[in-house]
């Protein structure tokens, strides 16, 4: 008999045995049971007694003043917001970028209003400014509200 066929033989017998039929058997239930508890975490149930809330519309108002009153909060809306991504304070971060978004809102139309012979360009830095603001918050970079900062005082001194 040749060898492999010998081995062959031997190792079929052996394995075979009762030791490796418990063996398959405990394989086989494990699976079974993994299989099952998978199947069963795939179920969907709607529970239609929970209470359901709707969002609630928030209502901004635009903040009002002269150019140079919004130019002021502007600078200390800025000022507070590079201490509340220093803070990790994403909440009240996420706040005072909506309160600088808004001061822009009213802040715009009034520079356009006024004119001028720099009045675009005036409004292209005021826009660096507010992107500067809103890349900080979502970067989580206090350095850029830094730098939005400090060019809203050269803004606002182009302005006198």
């Amino acid at each position: 008999m040749n060898l492999r066929v010998h081995a062959f033989l031997y190792l079929h017998k052996y394995m075979n045995g009762g030791r490796f039929y418990l063996l398959r058997q405990v394989r086989t239930f494990v699976l079974i049971g993994a299989l099952i508890a998978v199947a069963s975490s795939c179920a969907t149930t709607i529970n239609l007694a929970a209470p359901t809330t709707l969002a609630q519309p928030t209502v901004t108002t635009l903040p009002t003043g002269t150019t140079a009153e919004l130019f002021g909060q502007m600078k200390s809306t800025l000022s507070d917001l590079s201490l509340a991504i220093t803070d990790q304070d994403k909440s009240r971060a996420k706040t005072t970028l909506a309160t600088v978004l808004n001061i822009w809102g009213a802040l715009q139309p009034q520079i356009v209003a006024e004119g001028g012979e720099t009045v675009d360009q005036t409004v292209l830095d005021m826009q660096r400014i507010v992107d500067l603001a809103s890349s900080s918050v979502q970067r989580t970079r206090p350095a850029d509200a830094d730098k939005a900062l400090r060019f809203l005082d050269l803004v606002i001194q182009s302005q006198q």
